[in-house]
Parts: C-alpha cells; structure tokens; sequence
C-alpha cells in the first residue's frame, strides 16, 4: 500500500531505523533504493540536521500512542518545499514496534483550505480557483502582506510577522489595490474578495520557504 501511493511514505523501527520508505520518500531525500537499516542521519539530504528531532517526534508518537503531525520545511532534493508529515505509532502484541510516516505537500493542504474557505463564504461562486495565478507578478514583500491580509491579519499584525513597520505594511497594501485596480478592485476588502477567489489563497510566499524547520503541530 505505501509502494503505490504517490505521497511520501515509510516505515521506522522504534529506534529509527528506516524498515521501509517508497519511491516517492526516496525522491524527496535523495536517499538510495535499500534505505532499510539506514537512519535519518544517515540521509544525502539537508533533514539529515534534523534526525534528533525526528527521533524526539517519533518517542512522542510511540510514548503517547497518538498520531503526531509536523510542518516540515527543509532544503530537499528537489529544493526548498514544506511538507505536513503525519507519524502513527504501529503497536504489534502490545508492544511498540515503530513508526508508520506519510506526508502531504502542504501546498495541497492550502489549496484544500482555500477551497474549503471560498465555499464556506459563498456557495453559490463559480470562478474560484486554487491553481498558482498568472499574469501578474508581485514583490515578494507584496506576496507576503498578500498571504497574512488573506489569512484574516489585521496590519499592525502583519508587522509584527514580517519585522516591518505598520506604514510599510500599508504602503504594501495600497500598493496591492493599485496592483488590482484593472479587477475592479478599490479597497483592502475588494483585494480580499477577488484574491480569494482567483488563486491567491493558494500562494505561498517563497520567503516563508526558506528557513529550516520541524514543528510538532498537535502536542
């Protein structure tokens, strides 16, 4: 079952042996074909910094037999990309025995909640979309004033999540309205509903992408 599905999956001994990992892991770390008996530090790939705290997540699952979910964000083989691992603790005669991991992009996640959010506003709209927008290039500081004003920040907020001024913020915005003025958009709460509609929601700014981490997200 984990050799078919196309999202990153595995399997680990209580100690963190890799039993097991498909294709679809293997690309994503740059790890080799007989990845069984290998350890995450063991990996080709930037994780391989991450392994004691893979292990720590991993300890979590097994102590508590509870599912843990992570965002992982990590220089992998293909570059920098976020993930949402989900680690179930695999219980054999009532003993533990590992660890049974599956991750989903979490580009996807956004997109399933952008679609979620839209219809929750208006089920009656017929033009959302969560494929990437095109046809119009923003600055990343735009791209990531856009990402929080979608996300329901308010600007003083937003300053604080961006280590910028509450006027830089909205200098941003007003720069965004202008932006999409040729959509009809005239305020802050035009620029929302139109770019909630129109892919925007689906958009992660490349600048949240590029620091390292692993985040237990249901503690």
């Amino acid at each position: 079952m984990l050799d078919t599905t196309p999202n990153p999956a595995g399997l680990k001994s209580k100690d963190g042996q890799f039993a097991f990992a498909n294709e679809a892991y293997r690309q994503l770390v740059n790890a080799p074909k007989d990845i069984a008996g290998l350890y995450d530090c063991d990996l080709p790939c930037d994780t391989a910094q991450f392994a004691s705290t893979f292990a720590q997540q991993d300890k979590h699952a097994l102590l508590n037999n509870k599912t843990v979910s992570t965002i992982d964000i990590h220089n992998y083989a293909h570059g920098y990309d976020a993930f949402s691992f989900h680690k179930r603790p695999i219980v054999i005669n009532g003993e533990p025995w590992g660890i049974q991991f599956y991750a989903v992009n979490l580009k996807e996640l956004v997109n399933l909640e952008a679609f979620a959010e839209v219809l929750a506003l208006d089920k009656s709209n017929k033009s959302f979309s969560t494929l990437q927008p095109g046809g119009m290039q923003l600055t990343s500081s735009q791209e990531v004033v856009l990402f929080w004003l979608l996300r329901g920040r308010q600007t003083k907020q937003i300053a604080q999540l961006i280590h910028r001024t509450p006027k830089a913020v909205e200098k941003q915005i007003a720069n965004l309205i202008a932006r999409f003025a040729v959509f009809g958009v005239t305020n802050r709460a035009t620029l929302i509903d139109y770019a909630r509609c129109n892919g925007w929601l689906s958009v992660i700014p490349a600048q949240l992408l590029k620091q390292p981490v692993s985040i237990m997200i249901n503690q």
